[in-house]
């Protein structure tokens, strides 16, 4: 590849690698004048470098252009990362209890309440805050919350506590990456409406814009699951989609049907062209079209939310569409970067998100891989080469987003071939006939025959996904790639690409050795599996769960938990789980006796290797004894009634922990005693 065709590439890399520092660098805001001063001096000694016309160095020059962008890196995620408010203000908002708040995002309804995103605005004795704030706001029927609204509320605002066990959704880091650091719950007296200011005119209009038209596709007639499928495809909502609905399509490996993309942009765009045709006659008429082009993709993009991959997508037709006017051919490759680079220039955090990483792997896969494919057979006929042409960009997108899809959802759907084929051209149809659908609304029985047509549409889309997902061995699942194992992947990809593209050996050896490393981890995890000894009492609210664990050998005592289905199981225990890579035995917890290798049971006794346990719940009585037997571990479950002297004269025990099924007073209870007396008290998930 000729670099000087893509200067992009000089600087895209160093920038996201400081991205990458500063994320996991965990920088105070301190190194931010630092990189400042170290961008300045580099710029200038790239400055002094362009005078030199001696190319022997010009390495200088292009190192120091790579360490600035890296600093910029550092530079712009450390600003991100960093609250707005100092530490005195951020003191003042988790002391006081009242504020008045605007609702900076619009609510998501939840079963009894309204999660709301609100800017902190003053507290009750008038300190000013700019602060962001997650909030629960439970429900009102009779007075509905809306964006822009302006609260006063009474509530206690806490910091995102971390994860409550293994490997579990580390919701704190989450939100840093929005720049919401507090949170709260707000009780159906402890809120009122004191005045409605709309924060952003162009969000509120997107909005509003958004419901009409979906108004428009249920006045046509159309309900239940086709309506939600039409919403989600062409107008990125998809909040009312059944999780069943969801699932299937995740199974059948078309899920990114459902999320609007660089395919509904493009779409939008091959069908506004075609109408905008009779304007390419005249170059001012062409530069009208243009513009319009321009105007039409970011008002689809605002609809459907700025999602990440909208926004990617809209950025590069834009470019395509200047390039066009400027009579300039414009490289999509070059697109792509440079749409990736301004992003992230403006939220470097963007880099973390799932959607954000996996559309644009896939986009990079199509544009790189896919003529590769597409060139090892040629069909005669129109219709052959087109569905070879859909089947090698399927295989195009998974080769390149397979190793982060595996390793953030543990998932591969092995029959995606089958689904894409036909959902892909299926969605395609759907989205022409919506638009046409939404165009002639007004026109009372040629709506109608086109709301039935593509209410039939959606249907058939809907059973192919079922089919697909309903086949035997659909999904594979538990599949575990740590960060290195992708990165090896990914080493692996681009060095048979390049060996395929340029035939050099030297990328078939580098190819061999990264296949090799990525063995050599395997082989390494396996070994420490043999090894492994493990038990974990999970945070499950109101559930006891405690896992055993050895070698690849599970054991999940549990009062609520039966089997891997469970929800309980899904949202705490399985994401762990998918790491253990181990075989899964569900125990009731009441069992009163269990015999396994390692493992013995015996009423509230539990020997697991060499440490004993002991499960004291609700109104168990422990009898004291003479010869008080050696406890490594007390497990405090459902509110254990007896005092904790009156359990240290019948047990020995050498520490403490409590689940969520015990209420704060006890779990108070027992950790003053424990920290009176010596004796560890620690959290549950350890």
């Amino acid at each position: 590849m000729n670099l000087s065709k893509y200067p992009l590439l000089k600087i895209l890399p160093p920038y996201i690698s400081g991205i990458f520092l500063s994320y996991f660098g965990n920088f105070s805001d301190k190194i931010v004048p630092f990189s400042l001063v170290a961008i300045a001096v580099l710029w200038l000694l790239m400055l002094l470098m362009l005078r030199l016309k001696r190319y022997k160095w010009q390495w200088i020059k292009t190192a120091a252009m790579a360490l600035a962008f890296n600093f910029a890196g550092v530079c712009t995620t450390t600003l991100q990362l960093s609250p707005r408010v100092p530490p005195r203000q951020r003191t003042a908002a988790l002391e006081s209890h009242e504020f008045l708040v605007r609702i900076v995002d619009f609510p998501v309804p939840r079963a009894h309440s309204n999660k709301v995103v609100v800017e902190l605005l003053q507290t009750a004795n008038g300190t000013p805050l700019k602060e962001k704030a997650l909030l629960y706001v439970q429900r009102d029927t009779t007075t509905p919350l809306h964006y822009g609204d302006v609260l006063a509320i009474s509530t206690t605002l806490s910091e995102f506590a971390p994860p409550a066990n293994p490997d579990a959704f580390d919701m704190r880091r989450y939100m840093q990456r929005r720049r919401i650091f507090l949170t709260g719950y707000v009780s159906n007296s402890g809120w009122q409406i004191a005045d409605n200011v709309c924060p952003n005119m162009l969000k509120a209009f997107s909005h509003t814009l958004q419901q009409r038209l979906a108004a428009c596709y249920a006045s046509a007639g159309m309900t239940g699951r086709e309506l939600d499928i039409v919403r989600a495809i062409l107008l990125g909502d998809d909040d009312t989609m059944e999780p069943e609905l969801r699932a299937a399509y995740a199974s059948a490996g078309v899920s990114h049907i459902l999320c609007v993309s660089g395919m509904h942009v493009g779409v939008i765009f091959m069908i506004l062209n075609f109408l905008l045709k009779p304007l390419d006659l005249f170059p001012k008429t062409r530069i009208a079209k243009a513009f319009l082009l321009m105007l039409s993709i970011w008002l689809y993009a605002c609809i459907t939310g700025l999602s990440p991959s909208v926004t990617r997508s809209a950025t590069m037709f834009t470019f395509v569409t200047i390039g066009g006017v400027l009579r300039r051919n414009t490289n999509i490759f070059h697109s792509l970067m440079a749409s990736l680079f301004i992003l992230l220039s403006i939220k470097p955090l963007l880099l973390f998100e799932v959607g954000f990483q996996l559309s644009y792997l896939a986009v990079f896969g199509i544009v790189l891989i896919q003529p590769r494919i597409a060139s090892l057979l040629t069909c005669k006929t129109r219709v052959g080469n087109y569905f070879w042409e859909l089947f090698s960009v399927s295989v195009a997108a998974q080769i390149a987003t397979f190793p982060i899809s595996a390793h953030y959802f543990g998932t591969f759907p092995n029959y995606f071939m089958l689904s894409n084929l036909t959902a892909i051209i299926l969605s395609f149809a759907v989205m022409v006939t919506g638009v046409g659908l939404l165009a002639l609304s007004f026109v009372p029985y040629i709506s109608d025959g086109i709301a039935f047509l593509l209410t039939w549409q959606i249907r058939i889309m809907n059973g192919i996904v079922t089919f697909v997902e309903g086949l035997p061995g659909a999904v594979t699942r538990d599949i575990d790639l740590s960060g290195g194992q992708v990165l090896l992947l990914y080493v692996v990809i681009a060095m048979v690409y390049c060996a395929i593209c340029y035939r050099k050996h030297i990328y078939g050896w580098v190819a061999l050795s990264a296949l090799t490393l990525l063995s050599g981890t395997f082989a390494l995890r396996r070994m420490a599996i043999e090894r492994r000894m493990e038990m974990v009492a999970y945070n499950i609210r109101k559930v006891s769960a405690l896992e055993f664990c050895y070698g690849d050998e599970c054991f999940l005592f549990s009062d609520s938990i039966r089997d891997a289905e469970s929800s309980y199981y899904t949202y705490s225990v399985q994401n762990h789980a998918r790491k253990l890579h181990a075989n899964w035995t569900f125990i009731p917890v009441d069992t009163p006796r269990y015999d396994a290798p390692f493992l013995i049971k015996r009423g509230p006794f539990i020997q697991f290797g060499d440490k004993c346990y002991y499960l004291l719940k609700r109104k168990e009585k422990v009898l004291p004894v003479e010869c008080r037997p050696r406890i490594d571990m007390l497990l405090l479950q459902h509110n254990p009634t007896m005092l904790p002297e009156e359990v240290a004269k019948a047990l020995d025990f050498a520490a403490v922990t409590a689940d969520e099924t015990n209420t704060p007073f006890y779990k108070e209870r027992w950790r003053t005693y424990c920290e009176a007396h010596g004796i560890r008290f620690i959290k549950s998930n350890n």
